[in-house]
């Protein structure tokens, strides 16, 4: 399964939003942070706000987190950026055989796994919080 790089760069532009809660983070300062363009960031960032992770306020205001850290999964965050559509996540080739067996079986033989495996990911990423990750942060800041 291949996730983009959208996804472990959300997660680290809002680690930023919580571990410097009283710096004002901006998509250059994230996207320095991250090794990205700040265009990147600020497509992230919207992508965030709209799922209601992040809140922005228009002018020079600062981002804040728009829900308390602890309440912020691992999935909300791939949610917001990614897809957890079964046919986006796993590509099938689209000229399959109609007379062969296999060829014209294979989409709905994998289907059901297919989602098996995306249901897996979700309940693991669900279980792992922005909090979580903070204190992990802090916990190796300290060695």
């Amino acid at each position: 399964m291949r996730v983009s790089t959208q996804f472990p760069i959300a997660v680290h532009a809002l680690m930023m939003v919580a571990y410097f809660p009283d710096t004002r983070i901006t998509s250059e300062l994230a996207a320095k942070s991250a090794g990205c363009n700040s265009v990147i960031i600020r497509n992230i960032f919207l992508k965030l706000k709209k799922a209601g992770l992040l809140s922005v306020r228009p002018g020079r205001s600062k981002m804040e987190l728009a829900k308390p850290v602890g309440e912020i999964s691992l999935w909300d965050i791939y949610a917001a950026v990614e897809t957890d559509e079964t046919d986006e996540i796993f590509k099938f080739h689209p000229h399959t055989s109609c007379t062969c067996p296999v060829g014209s079986n294979i989409r709905s033989l994998l289907h059901s796994h297919f989602d098996d495996a995306i249901a897996a990911m979700r309940e693991e990423l669900s279980k792992v919080t922005l909090e979580d990750l903070t204190k992990e942060l802090k916990s190796y800041s300290k060695k």
